[in-house]
């Protein structure tokens, strides 16, 4: 059977690369690990449709599949040592004050045998899919002077389903360590933040959309780090009158109407939805504001600045 042979790429590295890995090369002891390493990165750089190890051992010479997948799964070397030192080479030129945006981003997966894949809401679809679910951190901000807007991934942790935390064999099979504990987004999110942090990265703000911003525990982990943050919100996320909060805290508990039994609680205060919030609001409370030129001219919007309470306002003890 005639077979078509496929060119390959010259085993010698690229001079660009092999300058930009050699911070990271004291990190894989073996020179096999060091050379797969460059072969595998330049794998990812090619116009290949499908990389994997497979396809980039056929397009490059100086490597084969099993030496590439060695990599990946059995080589010794410190993946978080690794993101650390990328994180500080993109500090050296990046500007401060910028923002650390959350978010996580799905996987679309066929099989069920990757590790995390189950049937969960996909961002890509837009709604119930097989995929997997990566929650990521990703450090935002505007070169001076210019129109341009720079951003690269802090850290990214996969998201474990509550199916795969249950099954110790698909577990055992997928290789997924056994201390490896059941988290939400949101929890994960909250470590991905103190992993930046740690890492010095200089960011003055965090945003997230509202997967992140309707959860009470989150929002509790950015108040007890006395971090900024804008959370985006439903409308029916509910809130409470910082002057009613007030009232609520110094009235007194009404009494006992019997010996036995819990004592009463005071009322809390009124809660309201934002949609209710923002409809009662005059006109002239709103300011168009614009932030920066776009490629399709000035982005604007029009905003409101209110002072509110959380729904649990105990949560959050700074005014």
């Amino acid at each position: 059977m005639n077979t078509k042979a496929v060119p390959k790429a010259a085993p010698t590295p690229l001079p660009e690369l092999e300058t930009y890995l050699q911070p990271f090369i004291k990190l894989f002891r073996r020179s096999w690990s060091r050379q797969s390493c460059e072969r595998y990165i330049t794998g990812l750089l090619t116009d290949l449709p499908h990389k994997n190890c497979e396809t980039i051992a056929a397009a490059l010479a100086g490597t084969s599949t099993e030496r590439l997948q060695h990599l990946l799964t059995d080589a010794d070397w410190d993946a978080l040592a690794l993101h650390q030192l990328r994180v500080q080479h993109l500090l050296s030129f990046s500007p401060k004050d910028g923002l650390l945006a959350l978010d996580d981003t799905s996987l679309l997966k066929q099989g069920r045998e990757s590790v995390g894949v189950a049937r969960q809401y996909s961002g890509v679809k837009g709604k119930p899919a097989n995929c997997q679910a990566v929650v990521t951190a990703e450090y935002i901000v505007e070169e001076p002077g210019t129109k341009s807007i720079l951003h690269w991934p802090v850290c990214a942790r996969l998201y474990l389903p509550e199916s795969w935390i249950a099954d110790t064999k698909r577990r055992e099979r997928a290789h997924v360590p056994s201390n490896v504990p059941a988290q939400t987004k949101q929890e994960i999110a909250l470590q991905l933040i103190d992993q930046a942090l740690q890492w010095q990265v200089p960011f003055n703000v965090i945003v997230a959309d509202a997967g992140y911003g309707r959860n009470a525990g989150f929002l509790k982990g950015l108040e007890e780090r006395q971090l900024r943050y804008v959370c985006r919100v439903e409308c029916t996320f509910g809130v409470r009158r910082p002057e009613e909060v007030a009232l609520a805290q110094q009235s007194t508990p009404p009494p006992r109407t019997r010996k036995n039994g819990r004592p009463r609680k005071t009322h809390p205060a009124p809660l309201y939805t934002v949609q209710e919030i923002i409809a009662n609001l005059p006109d002239e409370q709103w300011k168009t504001i614009t932030w920066r030129e776009g490629s399709r001219g000035a982005m604007s919007k029009q905003f409101v600045a209110v002072r509110m309470r959380l729904r649990n306002w105990h949560l959050c003890p700074h005014p």
